[in-house]
């Protein structure tokens, strides 16, 4: 029997080769009918017999493409269509709500091509098709028509144009569409902007300068890359030059294969590499890996990552070995994509720059991930992750803006049911961070026509988001909540696990800073939490940071402070030693009479401090340093395991302290991690509630992989943060989840 269906599908069905997919289907399956866009999604009607209709909306979800989506599908029979042939009709939307995607890497049919001599794309650094390329990058507003795109500078050649208006074709209203006749061209360039070299000839001149041991600057998707060759003098050289003594550098490797001589790499590790987000994966380093020993100093970790674009690709062809492929940004600042800045910036660092004039409108960083547990854990969303909009449960019709921490900042937003989460946006204490920030901001207020009527934030009275936000409020009225930091962590997780908020959970929240409801510095907090209230259990011993929040790179005082706190100068004396007389005088003064001092409960500080002593580091030069320090000293093998004694709702870190004092090195480090695992697994399986676990300590693999291995063991139900970051940038979400519950 022959009938006529009409679907309303929403989702990520818009830009994403979705309504060439169905077109391909239709006529595979011999059904008539029409399919648009519009604001809501996809419109699309089928006639045709009902076995062959059964078959389409299997083949539907089935196959679907890589980038698409479908949350909902609604389905209703008509009963006067009348079609004799299936078309792809012109958009019917007047309002602006297709998400924007982001920029993904290079898919399996392009990389084909590129590598293919007898295909018009050979070589070519700027292919794309509509399963990958840039999106967010280049978009300046919706609808995402070409006309709204960076691309729109380069008008299609006839070749182009005839894949682009074909339904059959991979590039089917693929925006950036082009090939050498009518895209974008590369240009290598010196450090004034002087042109050494164009197109292709331009990587194999960008190469042969790399391989010599010069320091490169390569315009990518999102912003530059700064490049160097694998080898200790140039990483040193580059160091030198960025100011950058430890804190480690990624390895772009040309290919899996290059990639398993540096790291240990599991099946899905190596899913994770390949996948179309290509993000940076924190891998376990091979004891013997041939790379340059200031690649990471002190640590067992390596970031790895695949080339994702045609440029990476053309270099390759060229380059006699993988590179050092690091963000070009001073430190603290967004990536720079814009060649002026770079010059103005960066001229003392680059040697010379590989340029391109396709307009990045909109730049991102590269995703970061480890697997921990099988799965992977994100450590940074941005290229391939984020910007991402959610179809949640809820109803509302409220638009509400989530403002997030001052510190990995990203944002989020709400509107009539929808969540739009921005990409990885950084430290907003930094003033061209604050400023892109803003900027973006006003990209979503735009293309989204948003007005907000509440806005969510900290509730640390100096972030420069929330001073946003009232200036925000001010002019356009919106009412503004604020949020304990650190319950908004613990609300991320269950609004990422889609967890009944009516529950109660136990949830463990440990970070570096946040701002306590008491005024204080909180980060190391055991707390119930039933949906919009809280209750602060349980907490690390506080201590004195000495010279306040601002000190908190000088790990060697506040080590000094927790040897203060428990009286414990004695045991410390070789430790102590280490220090001049008069600078311990007056640390203590100032300790004693509590002069420029901050409370803080922060899990954080408290791996500064046992860094300190185990490793005996004066200070650290990034964040992080101390405990990915740590980490690379944990030894599975070792029978050790300090104890962290929890009295009057206080967990006492004395005796572990005690024992970091007086053990070598590899013990105190596994025992200290170890016990921190036992300690989260105990005062866990101690309450019926089931866990969270949220805050940057658990992006510490180590740790969180021994915390899992326990709760698992006990058979504890626990959740995490996976798809977004543990780590202050998840913030944001359960800002929002807080005015949704």
């Amino acid at each position: 029997m022959k009938r006529c269906f009409k679907y309303e599908i929403s989702g990520l069905v818009q830009g994403v080769g979705f309504r060439p997919f169905v077109y391909n289907l239709a006529l595979k399956f011999g059904l008539a009918g029409e399919i648009y866009n519009d604001d809501e999604g996809v419109k699309l009607t089928l006639c045709g017999p009902d076995e062959q209709i059964e078959k389409f909306e299997k083949a539907l979800h089935e196959e679907l493409p890589s980038l698409a989506r479908i949350d909902e599908m609604r389905k209703t029979e008509l009963e006067d269509a009348k079609f004799d042939e299936f078309k792809i009709v012109a958009s019917k939307s007047a309002k602006k709500h297709a998400p924007i995607l982001p920029d993904f890497a290079l898919c399996q049919d392009c990389e084909r091509e590129f590598y293919d001599p007898a295909d018009p794309r050979y070589h070519y650094p700027f292919i794309n098709c509509t399963n990958c390329g840039p999106r967010f990058s280049i978009i300046k507003s919706l609808p995402y028509d070409r006309a709204n795109t960076t691309m729109n500078a380069f008008k299609m050649c006839k070749f182009c144009e005839g894949e682009y208006k074909n339904p059959l074709n991979r590039r089917y209203h693929a925006q950036p569409v082009s090939c050498p006749n009518c895209g974008p061209g590369l240009a290598l360039k010196d450090k004034f902007g002087r042109v050494l070299a164009r197109d292709n000839e331009s990587a194999k001149q960008a190469a042969r300068l790399i391989n010599e041991g010069k320091i490169l600057a390569v315009k990518g998707l999102g912003g530059f890359h700064l490049m160097c060759r694998l080898e200790e003098d140039t990483v040193g050289l580059l160091r030198e030059r960025k100011k950058r003594p430890k804190k480690p550098f990624a390895v772009m490797s040309k290919d899996i294969s290059r990639a398993k001589k540096y790291a240990q790499i599991s099946p899905e590790e190596q899913r994770l590499l390949s996948s179309n987000l290509k993000p940076i994966v924190v891998l376990q380093s091979l004891p013997d890996a041939p790379v340059p020993s200031n690649l990471a100093p002190g640590l067992n970790k390596i970031g790895i990552f695949l080339p994702y674009t045609g440029v990476h690709l053309l270099l390759f062809e060229y380059l006699e070995g993988d590179v050092i492929a690091t963000s070009a940004n001073v430190s603290g600042e967004p990536i720079i994509y814009d060649e002026k800045e770079l010059r103005e910036k960066l001229g003392g660092v680059i040697d010379f720059y590989l340029d391109n004039d396709r307009e990045i409108h909109s730049p991102s960083d590269d995703s970061i991930a480890f697997v921990a547990g099988g799965e992977p854990i994100f450590i940074r969303t941005s290229r391939g992750v984020h910007p991402k909009f959610i179809r949640t449960k809820f109803k509302s019709e409220k638009t509400v803006l989530a403002v997030g921490a001052e510190l990995k900042n990203q944002f989020a937003i709400f509107k009539d049911g929808e969540l739009m989460i921005s990409p990885y946006i950084g430290d907003l204490k930094n003033v061209a961070t604050y400023e892109r920030f803003c900027a973006l901001i006003n990209l979503f207020s735009e293309i989204y026509e948003l007005k907000f009527g509440e806005i969510v934030a900290d509730l640390h009275p100096h972030f420069l988001n929330l001073k946003w936000a009232r200036e925000y409020a001010a002019n356009f009225g919106p009412n503004i909540t604020q949020i304990q930091h650190h319950h908004a962590h613990l609300l991320s997780v269950i609004l990422e696990n889609d967890l009944d908020a009516k529950r109660e959970y136990l949830g463990f929240c440990f970070d570096g800073t946040g701002y306590g409801a008491d005024g204080s510095v909180w980060g190391g907090e055991i707390m119930k939490v039933r949906g919009k209230e809280y209750e602060r259990v349980c907490k690390f011993d506080e201590i004195l940071l000495i010279g306040g929040e601002a000190s908190v790179k000088n790990i060697r005082q506040i080590a000094y402070a927790a040897i203060l706190k428990y009286d414990l100068e004695r045991e410390a004396e070789a430790f102590l030693a280490k220090f001049e007389p008069a600078k311990l005088k007056n640390l203590k003064i100032l300790h004693e009479k509590q002069i420029n001092c901050v409370k803080t409960s922060s899990l954080g500080r408290i791996f500064d401090a046992f860094a300190a002593v185990i490793l005996g580091l004066d200070s650290i030069s990034y964040e992080g340093e101390a405990g990915m320090s740590l980490e690379a000293l944990f030894d599975a093998n070792l029978d050790a395991c300090y104890e962290f004694e929890i009295m009057d709702g206080k967990i006492c870190f004395k005796e572990a302290f005690k024992r970091a004092l007086k053990d070598d090195t590899k013990t105190a480090a596994t025992g200290f991690i170890k016990g921190l695992a036992k300690l989260v697994a105990d005062a866990a399986c101690a309450q019926p509630n089931d866990v969270l676990l949220a805050g940057g300590v658990f992006q510490n693999k180590v740790l969180l992989e021994n915390v899992i291995l326990i709760l698992k063991q006990k058979g504890k139900k626990y959740y995490i943060n996976k798809n977004f970051s543990s780590s202050d940038s998840s913030v944001a979400i359960g800002q929002i989840a807080l005015t949704l519950i």
